[in-house]
This record gives C-alpha cells, sequence and structure tokens, in this order.
C-alpha cells in the first residue's frame, strides 16, 4: 500500500513537471514569434504616462493635413542618436515625423557633409550638431538641439548635482517650426530708415545672423511709403538717426503702440545742433527723458586704454519686479565678467508723466552707489553734447542711466526699450568680448517684448521624464535598505525553494 502510495505521489509529480515543460514551451513558442514580429513591424508600445516616446494628437493631426511639402534636416546622424538613452524622446518622435508622407527628413553627420552644412548656413543661421532647419517654398526656420530638454536639477552639500525631473519640449517647437514654414508666419523686426539712421544691409548684417538663430525675421522699413505699421510687426527699432521723426510717422508709431507694439530707441550721440522733439514725445510719454550729452568717465580704473569714452558698467538688478531682464546679466558680472559701454548718451525718469500705468526702471548705468543719503562713489559725467540748449550743464554726482525700459498698462502693454548707442551691435563690436553684456541685454529685451518662441507654439505640453533615485543619508538607512531589498527577498526565494523541495520529496 505503502508503495503504491509512493509511486502514485511520483506520477503525480511527474505529471506537474511535463505540464510546467508544456507551459514553458508554449510561452518560448508563443513570445518568440511575437517578439520578432513586433521588431520586423517596429511596433512600440509606450506605456509612460506621459506618452514621452509618441506624438501627440495634436502633432497627428497637423501633419495629417499638411499639404505641402517641408524639407527638415537634422544635424545628426540617427544611429547615432539612438545609442543615446538620454535622448530616446528625441529619437522616437523624430522617426514618427519621418513616416509622414510631406515631411522629407534628412539625417546627416556634419562632419562628413560640411557642405550640406554649408548650405544651411546660407540662411544666416549659426549651426550646431543636434540643430534642425526646416525649409518650405522659400522659407526656413531653425530649432536648437539645446531646446529639445528642459532639466530640473537639485545640488547637495557638496554641490553635486542630480537631475530630479527631465522635460521633453521637443515637440512643441519642432510641429511649431513646421507650422511656421508651412504657413509663413514670422516675428518681423523692422529697422527704420529716412532719417540717416545705421541700416540693417550695412551696420548689422552679423547681429542679423543672431536674430535669423532666433527666428526673427529683420528688414528695413521707412515709414514715409506706408500707411501703418505693417501687422506682422513684432519689434521697430530705430538706431542713430540723424535727424527726427516727421510728425506723420510719430502719429504712426503712436497709432502701433496703442495697439500693444513694441519699440527700440538705440540714440548714439549726436553733435549737431537738433532736437528730437518727435523721439522724446514718444519716449515721455512711457516715463522715459533723453539727455543731449555723452557719458564720460573721471575715474582712471574704470575706463579702457585711457579712453574715458569707453569704461566699465553696472547692471541694474530688476529680478524683483514684474520685468525681470538683467538678473541672468548680473549673475554674469558676479562670475567674473565685466560690463563695458563705449560712446554712450544718458537718459533719466522723465518726471513730467504722472501716469500710473506706466513701469518704469533702469538697466545699464555707470558705476555708483545709492543710499538714503545720495550717492557716492559716482565719477562719470555727461558732457553736454549735440542738442539746442547752449546752457546745457555737466550731469554729474550721480549715476548715470545708459538703458531704460518702461511698459504701458493702458497701451495694450506697449513697450519701450532706450539705449545710448548703436554701435555696440553693429558689424565692428557685436563680436567683442567687451561688449557681450550690452548685447545679450539687447537679445533679452528682444524677447521681453516678444518671445520669437511664441511663432513655434503649439501649445504641446512638455513631456516629463522622472528619474528615481533614493537619498540615504547614515549607515543605519543604508544597513535597513538592504535588508529589504535585498536580504528578505532571498529569505523568501530560499523559504520558498525549501517548501518546494520538502514537497518534491515527501
Amino acid at each position: 500500500m505503502e508503495q503504491q502510495e509512493k509511486k502514485f505521489k511520483n506520477l503525480k509529480n511527474r505529471k506537474f513537471t511535463a505540464y510546467a515543460m508544456i507551459l514553458a514551451v508554449l510561452a518560448l513558442v508563443v513570445a518568440v514569434p511575437l517578439n520578432l514580429l513586433a521588431s520586423r513591424l517596429n511596433i512600440i508600445w509606450d506605456m509612460t504616462p506621459a506618452k514621452l516616446y509618441e506624438l501627440s494628437d495634436t502633432t497627428k493631426d497637423y501633419l495629417k493635413n499638411l499639404d505641402k511639402q517641408v524639407d527638415f534636416y537634422f544635424l545628426m546622424d540617427m544611429d547615432y542618436l539612438s545609442t543615446d538613452d538620454n535622448s530616446m524622446a528625441l529619437y522616437y518622435s523624430l522617426k514618427q515625423y519621418s513616416e509622414y508622407e510631406n515631411i522629407n527628413f534628412i539625417d546627416f553627420d556634419p562632419d562628413t557633409h560640411p557642405e550640406l552644412v554649408a548650405q544651411l548656413k546660407e540662411d544666416g543661421y549659426n549651426l550646431a550638431v543636434g540643430d534642425m532647419v526646416l525649409h518650405c517654398e522659400g522659407r526656413s526656420k531653425h530649432v536648437q538641439g539645446t531646446s529639445m530638454y528642459q532639466y530640473e536639477v537639485s545640488y547637495d552639500d557638496n554641490n553635486n548635482s542630480t537631475i530630479q525631473a527631465a522635460y521633453f519640449r521637443g515637440e512643441n517647437y519642432i510641429t511649431g517650426a513646421i507650422n511656421a514654414v508651412a504657413s509663413g508666419k514670422e516675428a518681423s523686426v523692422y529697422f527704420l530708415s529716412g532719417h540717416g539712421e545705421k541700416t540693417l544691409s550695412n551696420d548689422y548684417t552679423k547681429f542679423n545672423e543672431n536674430m535669423r538663430n532666433i527666428n526673427y525675421n529683420a528688414q528695413e522699413l521707412n515709414l514715409a511709403t506706408v500707411d501703418a505699421v505693417p501687422e506682422d510687426a513684432a519689434i521697430l527699432i530705430l538706431a542713430a538717426p540723424k535727424s527726427d521723426l516727421t510728425n506723420d510717422e510719430t502719429r504712426l508709431i503712436n497709432n502701433y503702440l496703442d495697439n500693444g507694439g513694441n519699440i527700440c530707441f538705440l540714440m548714439s550721440p549726436n553733435e549737431d545742433e537738433i532736437a528730437y522733439k518727435n523721439i522724446e514725445s514718444i519716449m515721455n510719454a512711457f516715463g522715459i527723458g533723453m539727455d543731449y550729452d555723452v557719458v564720460a568717465e573721471t575715474d582712471s580704473s574704470r575706463y579702457v586704454s585711457g579712453d574715458p569714452y569707453t569704461y566699465r558698467v553696472s547692471i541694474v538688478r530688476n529680478e524683483d519686479t514684474d520685468v525681470d531682464l538683467t538678473s541672468e546679466l548680473a549673475d554674469m558680472t558676479d562670475n567674473g565678467y565685466y560690463a563695458f559701454m563705449s560712446n554712450s548718451r544718458s537718459f533719466h525718469q522723465y518726471l513730467g508723466s504722472d501716469d500710473t500705468s506706466l513701469q518704469v526702471g533702469s538697466l545699464l548705468q555707470t558705476i555708483g552707489n545709492t543710499s538714503d543719503y545720495g550717492y557716492s562713489n559716482a565719477t562719470a559725467v555727461g558732457e553736454p553734447y549735440g542738442g539746442t540748449d547752449s546752457l546745457a550743464e555737466t550731469i554729474e554726482g550721480q549715476p548715470l542711466d545708459l538703458a531704460m525700459y518702461s511698459i504701458s498698462s493702458s497701451r495694450n502693454n506697449a513697450k519701450v526699450f532706450a539705449m545710448g548707442n548703436a554701435e555696440f551691435i553693429d558689424d565692428d563690436n557685436v563680436k567683442e568680448d567687451y561688449m557681450i553684456i550690452p548685447v545679450y541685454l539687447m537679445l533679452s529685451n528682444m524677447t521681453w517684448m516678444y518671445d520669437s518662441d511664441l511663432i513655434l507654439d503649439m501649445g504641446i505640453s512638455d513631456k516629463e521624464r522622472n528619474y528615481d533615485f533614493m537619498l540615504i543619508n547614515s549607515e543605519s538607512t543604508a544597513n535597513a535598505t538592504m535588508i529589504t531589498f535585498i536580504v528578505v527577498p532571498v529569505l523568501i526565494g530560499l523559504s520558498g525553494a525549501g517548501v518546494w523541495i520538502k514537497r518534491r520529496y515527501s
């Protein structure tokens, strides 16, 4: 009897073992072909909460209805991109863009195809590995590879960084760029002409490249030849005019500003006996007054190579206001960069305006300290220069404003920027190290006035990729973690093995 029971148990065990083997074989028979089929068909299941590896419905619907051919140049080999684990969201997005009929996707290694890079640079772009250029019907847009992701980083007491989260924002920019070149949407910057100004074609070709890189389309405009400022005008720039605006031009600009327009006055000193009455009227209405002077530094330790008209200046921090244009620039100066200005006039807050809808502030000043008791250490002076006031006096004893901003809530948030020099962004100066701060200030101001990224905004949300991490602060915490995640599972596994062995030979 006992021998029969043992025989029965052995038969039962062999039966269960056979069943297990059959199930394992069936699993392999099903799983292996499925995996091969998925690999062959390139099927991807995106299980991330944010659908990190799949294009949004907004992009899919847009591309499905796109009726124009768009050439999409990607300055990197896709095979290389596929090896970067941190760029998988971009990799799979680009693969899906390339599958649409009207997207002619061209990926290439810039080092092995310099002729293609040179061709793309003809549009005025400074290109880097990972950048994208999109063409359609003679229009182009540049998307920088560095704009694809935004990271949240934390630092410990030893200043070691840890990525807490990464946000893929590339789809919004890429789809927006496709839409911009296909539809002809532009952020147009108009340099005014007709008053002896510096010109875009002769003086600002290099700065024009900077603007093209951040998707501003710059061109010249003579207001005397039009009935209104063009509707696509994002920003007007008046650079070193030798004569004043006419009454009709002033009216057109004021109409434009009433509708929330933006204008930059780059007012280099002018030795001529001229009063810019109409230009001043526009600035005065925004709470900015203009001085007829040229600023000189009297402290030789603050000016350059014996030239008192080229000198160090201070960045005015405005990070505590609604308009923050200078905090990053101030951080640069804190980290060893010096800000300089050359051949500049000064400005002041215009006291004739009591408009409470204005927010007016300074951006660049000569060096000096301000306290409740007045000014100290302010050594720069404003020497009378040009203008029609024969009794003008030297301005001294206080820091002088070299750049100011204003925004008017009563005029649909129209914005004015005034700088006492127009040469800092011309072809002779824009690449000089000593002008890097003013140039960045100008670009920052343009973004504040009209962010060209808005042209590329399709309303597609950033997609978050979370980074799992564990912070262990002590040895006891480390030991407890090891017991929880290593020792306990091992013990459970051994217990299970013991039960199986006992049942196996029972």
